[in-house]
């Protein structure tokens, strides 16, 4: 269901997160587990369809170290929402704030891109 071509894509750890960023028309997939990334082949498909691979896991230590150790790794830009905000993930960041504040904070993101 994903673009042939686009501006970005979305990495990140669940389904449920992929379903969130669907939902709000941006494309994004989940490897089986936050502690793998995307197969070499994949990550390369992926890199000639999308200007930039974007990195969104958990704000939590798993979370952050998984996206330091695969941004040594690969061209991909880390974002992460602000702890502040007392969610770890876009899905429960967009049930505790609804569908506005979340498009807001996307906004913000793209910005910052």
């Amino acid at each position: 269901m994903l673009p042939k071509h686009g501006d970005y894509l979305v990495v990140t750890k669940s389904q449920k997160d992929v379903m969130v960023l669907y939902e709000l028309g941006i494309p994004a997939v989940a490897p089986i587990s936050e502690n793998l990334f995307l197969t070499e082949s994949k990550y390369n498909k992926f890199k000639e369809r999308f200007g930039k691979i974007l990195l969104f896991y958990d704000n939590d230590i798993p979370g952050l170290t998984s996206m330091k150790n695969i941004r040594d790794k690969y061209d991909v830009l880390p974002i992460w929402i602000p702890r502040s905000y007392g969610a770890k993930d876009i899905s429960d960041f967009h049930l505790l704030y609804g569908r506005d504040k979340t498009l807001e904070l996307i906004d913000e993101a793209k910005r910052c891109i």
